[in-house]
């Protein structure tokens, strides 16, 4: 295989339909969702320097909670964590939850932005990749551009963190996303009981598809 077209195989921007892309790469840049079933999905979990793409119907469905083990993975590298344009502040007693170390639990780092435009938000969330300093960066975006999505997918590239963008439900166009999860939530008349699924519009290495119907991810430490 010529040298070029090897290089975009290692860097995930293709994949054979006969080859899992994750079975040649290294499975320590893989974090667990917390969820056992989308991470085999997924072929290990949430992968870094990758750019992963959460629909969601309504925040705080559960999707803090899928990438709470990137949380723990950044504090111990001593790396932190960027919240820019999040839906409410974060929640200091649940970051205080999560099972970490004394050391590492007064090491983490949580930087929250708040830009008052969208597209000072894109502009913060590149800087910091291109920094090479964040272990994880969730960026909360109505409806970024085709362009400004495929300008993070290259920052993320370069970055050695785990970056997520969550959004309201998308469509299902072509974009420069590792992954696209899509969450749907449902509510059980009877016990009030919040349940959800997971829809994989794209995945590195293997086709979209959906997942059972399961209970609320639980956060971590709960």
């Amino acid at each position: 295989m010529q040298a070029p077209l090897q290089q975009l195989f290692d860097r995930g921007s293709l994949w054979l339909g006969n080859q899992q892309a994750h079975a040649a790469a290294d499975q320590t840049s893989f974090v667990t969702t917390g969820q056992f079933e989308l991470d085999q999905a997924l072929g290990g979990g949430w992968q870094s320097q990758r750019l992963h793409e959460i629909q969601v119907p309504q925040c705080f469905i559960g999707e803090l909670a899928l990438v709470a083990p990137a949380f723990m993975r950044a504090t111990q590298q001593q790396r932190p964590i960027f919240w820019i344009s999040p839906p409410a502040v974060p929640y200091a007693p649940a970051l205080a939850q999560l099972p970490l170390a004394e050391s590492e639990r007064e090491q983490a780092k949580h930087i929250v932005l708040t830009p008052a435009r969208p597209a000072d938000a894109l502009w913060a969330a590149e800087t910091i990749l291109h920094s090479g300093q964040a272990g994880v960066l969730l960026l909360w975006a109505e409806q970024p551009s085709t362009i400004a999505i495929r300008r993070l997918h290259l920052a993320a590239a370069e970055s050695g963190a785990y970056v997520f963008i969550v959004s309201p439900w998308q469509a299902e166009e072509a974009r420069s996303y590792a992954t696209r999860l899509r969450v749907h939530f449902s509510q059980d008349g009877v016990t009030k009981n919040g349940q959800v699924q997971w829809q994989l519009l794209k995945r590195t290495g293997g086709w979209p598809l959906r997942l059972a119907r399961q209970p609320l991810p639980q956060w971590p430490g709960k």
